[in-house]
Formats: structure tokens, sequence, C-alpha cells
């Protein structure tokens, strides 16, 4: 009975490491794409995810912030990155197109878009 409860209360502590395990940003679009193109019924929605994609463009937008392009190793831009932490500015801001990363970021809310909206990004 005390190993059940040891292995089942271990599970439940790494639960939560799970969910934050690496995804494929396509495989995030295409949730997206079976939401009917909105983030407000993705449990997603508001909370932490981390994936792996391919920088596609980097721009700033109108505040002078860094926004990344990001999408899958054919080209097709499937999400838009900001941060509002200086360092991580910085080193989105350094991203050349065609390098792989990992970024952690919180999804944000996009209806009708082509694309996710991703805000708080951290790259790993």
């Amino acid at each position: 009975m005390k190993h059940t409860t040891l292995i089942a209360l271990s599970l439940g502590l790494l639960a939560p490491l799970a969910a934050h395990a690496a995804q494929d940003l396509p495989t995030l679009y295409q949730a997206y794409e079976e939401a009917g193109y909105s983030t407000l019924s993705m449990e997603q929605l508001n909370q932490t995810v981390t994936f792996t994609a391919v920088a596609l463009g980097v721009s700033s937008n109108l505040q002078g912030e860094p926004l990344i392009e990001a999408g899958d190793d054919q080209g097709n831009v499937l999400a838009r990155l900001t941060t509002d932490d200086a360092q991580q500015a910085a080193k989105l801001s350094a991203l050349e197109e065609g390098t792989t990363f990992t970024a952690s970021c919180t999804l944000q809310f996009s209806s009708g878009s082509d694309y996710l909206s991703f805000g708080d990004c951290t790259l790993k």
C-alpha cells in the first residue's frame, strides 16, 4: 500500500513537468486550426507553453520591441512571438532567420488570424 501511494504521489508531482515538455509548433498550430482559428477554446490559452520552432523573420512592433515570425522547417509562418523582458528582447533580436530555437511563451488570445500570438517569451 505504501509503495502504491508513493508511486501515485510521485506521478502527481511529475505531471506538471510533463505539461511543460517542449512541443513542436506545427502541433500547436494544428490544434488552433481545429479550434476554428481561435485560441479561446484551447486549454493552453494564457498558459506557458514550451515549443520548438524555426525563426522565419525578425522585425519590431510599433513600440520598437522585437517581433519574431516563427514556423516550421518548410517556411510556413505559424506564430508571432514577443517579450517585455529587456534581456529576452535582446536574445529575440539576435535570432537569425533559419535558426531552430526552443522558447517558453504565454499563448495569447487570437481569433481569425493566420498565426498564433505568444507573449512573455523566454528563449531556452
